[in-house]
């Protein structure tokens, strides 16, 4: 399925039952971009309850963590596969989400963005100042003046592991606002890569945006040009909670051939 440009592999729960205990590795050879089908995750859905789905997200690293897009992703394939109907509640990392299908759109209603202030990072030859925002997972979101010419490609990997940020490291997001649209570049943990789309980057990066003077509800476009919405109700500092909308689409549907995670190297 893709999310607005962020590509997963969603696994139900009979196909789950199929692996052994070591989804973590099986994750990280699937996800082997030109060796194996190559995608920024593996969400693995399965029903708990009436209109109650467990999602557990594990990056490419095979770390597991909050996807926004994949949330959504996870609540459009509940819905299509019957394991719930149009409006569920997802139980994540992040804890429960309620989720509502609307077509091939989903409409998720987040906990509100955690602001941890600025910070300022070294990055080489330059030192670069942000806000780290937590969604469910962290992010450090920059505002600069031409987020395609900014070099991503060398500021993501410094940053994502910058001992400002811990342990756990940061997302990196680079960003500029016009008017209500808020134009987004996501270096994702975990795939440590640029990624077309993050969701959860892209309701971080609406706060901050709104800190700055812009409004409720603003549509990001990401770096595949396939915009989300995000409407923070409420007071800019502390929003009473985080809506994120967006496609959620099947790609296809099929077997993986035991060559896709069999390879060796």
């Amino acid at each position: 399925m893709s999310g607005a440009g962020n590509d997963f592999l969603v696994v139900g729960p009979r196909a789950a039952e199929k692996l052994d205990e070591d989804r973590s590795g099986w994750v990280r050879r699937v996800c082997a971009r030109g060796l194996s089908l190559g995608t920024d995750g593996v969400l693995f859905v399965e029903p708990f309850g009436e209109n109650r789905i467990a999602v557990r997200f594990v990056n490419p690293d095979g770390s597991a963590a909050f996807c926004g897009n994949g949330s959504r992703c996870a609540a459009r394939y509940a819905y299509l596969e019957g394991l719930a109907g149009s409006r569920m509640v997802l139980s994540t990392d992040a804890g429960e989400i309620p989720a509502e299908v609307r077509g091939d759109r989903v409409r998720l209603e987040l906990p509100p963005p955690i602001d941890h202030g600025e910070r300022e990072a070294d990055c080489g030859e330059i030192s670069l100042r942000g806000q780290f925002v937590t969604v469910g997972i962290p992010h450090f979101v920059l505002f600069v003046e031409d987020p395609d010419a900014a070099p991503l490609e060398r500021w993501g990997p410094v940053l994502r592991r910058h001992p400002i940020f811990g342990e756990p490291g940061t997302n990196v997001n680079l960003a500029k606002s016009d008017g209500a649209r808020v134009h987004l570049r996501t270096w994702e943990r975990g795939v440590e890569r640029e990624t077309l789309c993050c969701g959860s980057g892209a309701v971080a990066t609406a706060f901050v945006a709104r800190l700055r003077g812009a409004g409720e509800r603003l549509d990001v476009y990401p770096r595949a040009g396939i915009p989300v919405r995000v409407e923070l109700p409420g007071p800019a500092e502390v929003p009473e909670r985080a809506i994120l909308e967006g496609e959620a689409r099947v790609l296809f549907r099929g077997d993986i051939d035991p060559e896709a995670w069999e390879w060796t190297g």
